[in-house]
């Protein structure tokens, strides 16, 4: 294990766990599934740009996909919150859980392609 890179991760999480504890405070709306729903969107798109990238054969390195993709972004989204809130809204309001559910999980698949796919288009 190569002590530099787990030292590119961790700065790389760091950045992106204090981002995601900070943008709460920052968003007035304190409806909390909202925020979390938009920022595993916006990693999801975020990811899926990065990745388009490696797929063009960008000259992005090893140490740069572990910042952003592994440590920003790993630590920017989170399971867990989306969990317990899918789970507490679900209990107050079942419609309201489902379609949180629902829009978290298509929404992240859908702009993990989008960024993909649009990367893999402007660069041909």
């Amino acid at each position: 294990m190569d002590l530099r890179l787990i030292v590119i991760v961790a700065f790389g999480g760091a950045i992106g766990a204090v981002l995601r504890y900070a943008l709460p405070s920052l968003i007035s709306n304190q409806n909390s599934i909202f925020i979390t729903l938009g920022i595993n969107l916006l990693g999801s798109l975020l990811l899926g740009i990065l990745f388009g990238l490696l797929a063009t054969g960008s000259n992005i390195s090893e140490e740069l996909v572990l910042l952003i993709g592994t440590g920003f972004i790993g630590a920017f989204t989170t399971m867990s919150a989306f969990a317990f809130e899918a789970m507490e809204t679900s209990q107050n309001n079942a419609i309201h859980g489902l379609s949180y559910i629902l829009s978290t999980v298509f929404g992240s698949i859908f702009l993990a392609w989008l960024g993909y796919s649009a990367i893999l288009h402007y660069s041909s």
